[in-house]
């Protein structure tokens, strides 16, 4: 009759510690969205966005699913509901939540692929983990101490309804000393992780940029024909390089001196050939037009190592190149560029008082998964780290048919060097107005690459030191992706794109 008794008294018993843990994986996942919104980390509000997009319903399932396997192991056993516990609790869920955040935006897309092998899983779930240490590292202090607090009122709440749990009776006394024990490891883990993070950010956050090493600016091309002089240095300077030969610099000039010359500076892991057409394009209007290859890219083995070893000095050295020897070619000259020329173009826009105009195209100065208040952290961190090889997209390990000269994966040095670069020009505009005479900014609503916050912070400085900006958007609507220049891109807008960027370097050339 007792056994009997025992039963039915632990049915229910059952039915409210899994109805708590279900309570407090969605308390979590309430939490974890609201923490996301305020430290502005940028959430695409639909079901299902593209692969690696962080959308509302990857941060609810995922938080919701870790929070409430994590409640029912460490928290809802009888005696064991605790403000401790619940806070322990939170802190493990926020750093289980990260990797299973982004494994879900990673395969729970709209154009999702099931992994072909082991391999390419491998990949994947290896980017993940860097992504999440990354996010963690950075921006984990703060989701780890939301959570704690979420945890200690689920375990407040529950402690005082009516159906507390009462302690076990089970176990030997020492079963229960070992998992004391065991627990007390465990609080002490969570505290020394949440003081590591709080120190580790703060002290990346305040650790100061590097400086771009001191350099002689080249002279400025006083003619055509030094122009063109200039020109084949870089193509014997290549021609000593093993490129692939659409990525080598190119130049269409019209046989002389005209009165507008454009410069293209391509992105990361691309080359010339993404920028071939819009050269024709600006050709065609009777401008000059040079697409100098950046350093590093354009090698013809896809797995080259040679982007690990590029600094900001190389990106910023190329381009002043590029623009002395564009001062031969055109009486006003005008820069664009894309992602990490887009991150150039800013650079110079800051910096170069000969520039009648610059365009910056969806330029990268920090990845968009994190929030602006991190970029700096995230910086420092990354130049601080040795470098690692990832895959754009770790289930296809290969350059697409389309766009053989790109590079199938990128180098985190290189990234680093990049953001190193924006946040020298967000520094220098904080003290002084940009130098180019024209400036424009154009940003894809849809692109889930690049910060497009952080280059709004930028204009908006811009603007604070009275100029005026060119800000147009590509709306979220158009779904283009974030290379929108390269006519090869699949999914690409350049009939919506050219006509835009075309306008803005005409306004800049009157």
């Amino acid at each position: 009759m007792s056994t009997s008794v025992e039963k039915n008294s632990a049915r229910p018993l059952a039915a409210q510690r899994w109805l708590w843990s279900l309570l407090a994986g969605l308390a979590f996942a309430v939490t974890a969205l609201l923490a996301s919104a305020s430290a502005q980390l940028r959430i695409n509000p639909a079901a299902l966005g593209n692969s690696g997009e962080i959308t509302v319903a990857n941060i609810l399932l995922g938080v919701f699913l870790c929070g409430s396997l994590v409640w029912w192991l460490l928290v809802i056993r009888p005696g064991q509901v605790s403000l401790v516990r619940g806070a322990v609790a939170g802190v493990l869920v926020a750093c289980f939540s990260y990797p299973a955040v982004l494994l879900l935006a990673e395969f729970l897309h709209s154009d999702a692929r099931v992994a072909a092998d082991l391999a390419s899983l491998l990949r994947q779930l290896g980017y993940v983990l860097v992504q999440s240490a990354l996010g963690l590292v950075t921006t984990g202090f703060a989701s780890t101490i939301a959570l704690a607090l979420t945890g200690m009122l689920i375990a407040f709440l529950q402690r005082r309804s009516a159906v507390y749990l009462a302690p076990s009776t089970r176990g030997t006394k020492r079963e229960v000393g070992l998992l004391r024990r065991m627990f007390r490891g465990l609080v002490f883990c969570a505290a020394f992780a949440v003081v590591t993070l709080v120190a580790v950010f703060v002290g990346l956050t305040v650790l100061p940029t590097p400086q771009l090493a001191a350099s002689t600016p080249p002279r400025p091309a006083e003619s055509y024909a030094q122009a063109l002089a200039g020109f084949a240095v870089i193509q014997a300077q290549e021609a000593t390089l093993p490129l692939r030969p659409e990525c080598r610099s190119q130049l269409q000039t019209h046989g002389d001196k005209v009165a507008g010359v454009v410069i293209y500076f391509h992105g990361l892991t691309s080359c010339p050939a993404q920028g071939d057409e819009l050269a024709s394009r600006l050709f065609g209007l009777g401008y000059n037009v040079l697409v100098p290859r950046l350093p590093g890219h354009g090698e013809a083995d896809p797995l080259t190592l040679a982007l690990a070893s590029v600094t900001a000095e190389d990106f910023v050295d190329t381009a002043e190149f590029a623009i002395a020897l564009a001062q031969g070619l055109g009486d006003e000259v005008i820069i664009t560029g894309l992602s990490a020329g887009g991150t150039i173009t800013t650079f110079e826009t800051q910096n170069d008082s000969t520039l009648a105009g610059a365009i910056s195209v969806a330029p990268f100065l920090g990845p968009a998964f994190l929030p602006p208040w991190a970029t700096q952290a995230a910086t420092n961190l990354l130049l601080l780290l040795p470098n690692m090889m990832l895959w754009w997209n770790p289930e296809t390990p290969y350059s697409s048919p389309r766009m053989p000269y790109v590079y199938p994966r990128f180098a985190t040095r290189a990234v680093a060097e990049l953001m190193r670069l924006g946040r020298i020009t967000a520094a220098q505009a904080a003290w002084e107005a940009p130098a180019a005479q024209g400036i424009g900014v154009l940003l894809n609503e849809a692109d889930h690459s690049v910060n497009n916050a952080l280059a709004q912070q930028l204009v908006a400085q811009w603007r604070e030191d009275g100029r005026t900006v060119d800000l147009r958007f590509l709306p979220q609507a158009d779904g283009l992706p974030h290379d929108v220049i390269d006519p090869r891109e699949p999914h690409g807008g350049v009939s919506i794109v050219y006509p835009i960027l075309l306008d803005m370097i005409a306004v800049d050339s009157k």
